[in-house]
């Protein structure tokens, strides 16, 4: 017992010398240790905390995530006092920690920055003076985007002090206030002092916003060239009394898959369809208007539910419209059916260079003469296989009044051939991309076409090309290089199954290695052997399909002995064996692809795609888009195959149960695990469940991650299973595997 007793006093004794060396610590002396500045390319600096010195001059500057004992940290007119502060170009302060800074900009407190030419704060709350940006002459940019509880009105006073940025340009807030309870409104008095200043470029991207007065904007706001509105959310506007005057200033409108109004974009319903119609385009309401700025960007802002239909239609350009458009982006709108007839007696659309119609699932648009400039035209990831099944002629005459056109896209629309006469009329086309197609032949005239640099048939059918698509690559006269007289064009065949297991191949595989269009090596071509074994295309292919060419009728002896028989037998057994195993494995992942492709019940996605919210841009980024083409190239359907909470989570159902439901029609889970995800509750949730239901998981490491954080189940599937991983080179995010290999192992783990 007195043992006990001393060992209990000792520990009681350490116990207190310890809260007293914490005591006496002072504050000063734990901020030292947790400040702390560091050096990136030489001329950027990024602290956690504002030095009062600066041992050099940077021309950047970056506050990220103050560390501080006391939670008020206050940026005043003495904060940067030293003189190496007068050769900072660009400050930032930005905060990853979600927590409360405390943050203040008081009076003229940027005053000691000189040569300052950008302000960017991205932090979510934070206190601004509205003299704050008084004394910074310099200053062309502001940009308070990601400052979530930031209110508009605490901008706009910051703005109306008269000595306030006066060379600001670019004014920079996307996603401002979304934590507010209100939605921002951009009504005539806000409109007023943002027009007090000379302001080009206004972005308001990802925001919410109750009211946009857009008479005042365009009547008022004359030095505005630049509007992104681009995912934003928009309520209600005004837009009385708008004539093409009033809108010349404006260069490039963006609004990208934003929401608008009804009164602008109408309530339609799944199916809106106009059909066997006649009218002149000058009855569309502001059509004299909207095609002024120079870019205009309308994509993805028909809603997703609706789609576009238009049958038998003729539209009149009755009258000269004044328009200066050149680039129009109008793609992911769901325009399914454009079959109208454009015709121009009087006017056609001369401005216009670039039109996107990608994305559409588009599935007809009929050729027109009134857009006679177009130089580059995007009609990728639409379906328009069905036009040239429906209507071969006016598919092969979609190009022909486009004389001019130097760039065309027409990337996976799932068409078998292009037809012979499709890029005739082209002579300037420099670009030709038809990759992720289905062409196993390339029977199209490219005689004529002497600026082409590059044709791109990567990702087709393509297993061996015949005589005749041989001579039309041959027969491509190629554009100049550079300024040199040399002439050089491209022909991408990378990703197709080329065959190189038959004697019939010889003659393509001998041009692939000889011609100056094709550089097999760079573009890492590969065929497929005998015994279904990819190698690369080289010298030694030659030689394995010659020796096939050469091979003789092998006369086996009938007379051996018996250990030579059973030798033979054994071997004989084996090799049946391994190719009934074989035909097995093929069976089953043909029936694994026709279930996949007939998408019921679990097999209506392969891969339910779990992530922390988080991880939410590295996965838009890098993993769903790739993933999914990668799927629908393999098992050959356009659906979507892969299915996340964001999409396919109905609103207003309980989130658990539409989760389960999720699992329930998915064969494959795959994790993106990472140390948001192994923090993250609901994540573990999709984890245990997928785990109960027994579906194949798959771990997708994003980086480095912390096994503390990991509980039993996610420990076991760590250490038992090859994991997929990201890694971050030289600051990109490199993918440690090939999405081929990974699409492969994920179907061979779908459960018939």
């Amino acid at each position: 017992m007195d043992v006990i007793k001393e060992i209990q006093r000792r520990r009681y004794c350490i116990i207190v010398r310890i809260f007293t060396v914490l005591m006496l610590c002072t504050p000063g002396q734990f901020e030292n240790i947790k400040e702390h500045c560091e050096v990136k390319n030489n001329s950027t600096l990024i602290c956690n905390y504002v030095p009062k010195i600066l041992s050099k001059q940077y021309d950047h500057v970056r506050f990220v995530d103050f560390k501080r004992k006391d939670e008020s940290i206050f940026i005043n007119n003495s904060s940067f006092g030293h003189v190496n502060w007068k050769s900072v170009q660009t400050i930032e302060f930005s905060d990853t920690s979600g927590r409360e800074s405390g943050l203040t900009f008081s009076r003229e407190c940027f005053k000691g920055l000189m040569s300052l030419k950008e302000i960017r704060i991205h932090v979510s709350n934070f206190n601004l003076v509205p003299a704050a940006f008084v004394g910074v002459p310099s200053v062309h940019t502001l940009d308070v985007s990601k400052c979530y509880r930031l209110d508009l009105e605490e901008v706009l006073n910051a703005l109306k002090v008269e000595s306030a940025l006066p060379a600001l340009k670019n004014l920079i807030m996307s996603e401002i206030g979304a934590y507010l309870s209100e939605p921002i409104n951009i009504n005539l008095a806000a409109v007023k002092i943002l027009a007090q200043r000379n302001i080009t470029k206004l972005n308001l991207s990802r925001t919410q916003i109750n009211y946009v007065n857009f008479t005042a904007l365009l009547k008022t706001f004359k030095t505005l060239k630049y509007l992104n509105l681009s995912y934003s959310v928009i309520a209600n506007t005004l837009f009385d009394g708008i004539v093409q005057k009033d809108v010349l200033h404006l260069k490039v409108v963006d609004l990208y898959h934003s929401v608008l109004p009804s009164k602008i974009i109408p309530f339609l319903p799944e199916k809106f369809s106009i059909a066997n119609m006649t009218g002149n385009y000058s009855v569309i309401p502001g059509i004299k208007t909207l095609f002024i700025p120079l870019v205009f960007n309308a994509s993805g802002v028909v809603p997703a539910m609706a789609s576009v239909w238009v049958y038998n239609c003729t539209g009149i350009l009755n009258e000269h419209f004044g328009v200066k458009t050149q680039h129009l982006e109008i793609s992911n709108n769901n325009l399914k059916y454009l079959d109208l007839n454009s015709k121009c007696p009087v006017f056609k659309f001369t401005s216009f260079t670039h039109i996107d119609l990608s994305g559409n699932g588009l599935e007809m648009v009929r050729p027109t003469e009134c857009l006679p400039n177009l130089e580059t035209v995007n009609l990728s990831n639409n379906e328009l296989f069905k036009m040239l099944d429906s209507h071969p002629k006016l598919f092969e005459n979609l190009l022909t009044s486009q004389t001019k056109l130097r760039i065309i896209n027409l990337s996976n629309n799932r068409l078998p051939n292009i037809p012979q006469n499709m890029f005739k009329q082209n002579k300037v086309i420099e670009i030709i991309d038809l990759s992720f197609n289905k062409l196993e032949q390339l029977h199209f005239d490219l005689v004529d076409l002497h600026n082409l640099r590059v044709l791109d048939v990567s990702k087709n059918s393509i297993k061996v090309l015949d005589d005749v698509s041989i001579y039309n690559l041959n027969t491509i006269g190629c554009a100049n290089v550079s300024k040199s007289d040399r002439k050089h064009c491209s022909v991408v065949l990378a990703a197709n199954p080329i065959k190189c297991s038959s004697c019939s191949s010889k003659p393509f595989i001998h041009w692939l290695l000889s011609s100056k269009q094709v550089n097999a090596i760079q573009q890492n071509l590969m065929c497929m052997t005998e015994d279904r074994t990819s190698i690369n295309v080289d010298e030694t292919v030659i030689v394995k399909i010659q020796n096939i060419c050469n091979r003789k009728t092998v006369i086996i002896a009938s007379t051996v002995g018996a250990s030579v028989t059973f030798l033979v037998v054994c071997i004989a057994s084996l090799i049946l064996y391994r190719r009934n195993m074989r035909l097995k494995r093929k069976r089953n992942m043909d029936t694994v692809l026709a279930k996949l492709i007939s998408g019921e019940d679990q097999y209506e996605f392969v891969v339910f795609l779990s992530y922390s919210s988080n991880d939410d841009k590295f996965v838009q980024d890098h993993v769903i888009n790739q993933l999914n083409e990668n799927l629908q190239l393999m098992i050959g359907t356009d659906r979507n195959l892969v299915c996340t909470g964001d999409t396919h989570l109905r609103p207003g159902f309980m989130v658990y149960d539409e989760t389960l439901k999720c699992l329930d029609r998915s064969s494959v889970v795959i994790l993106v695990v990472s140390d948001n995800f192994l923090r993250s509750s609901y994540c573990q949730y999709e984890l245990d469940q997928a785990y109960l239901q027994r579906k194949p998981i798959v771990l997708m490491l994003l980086g480095h991650v912390d096994e503390e954080l990991m509980t039993p189940t996610m420990k076991q599937l760590y250490k038992r299973d090859v994991r997929i991983l990201w890694t971050v080179e030289n600051g990109q995010f490199v993918l440690k595997n090939t999405w081929e290999n990974i699409c492969s192992s994920v179907l061979e783990n779908v459960k018939i």
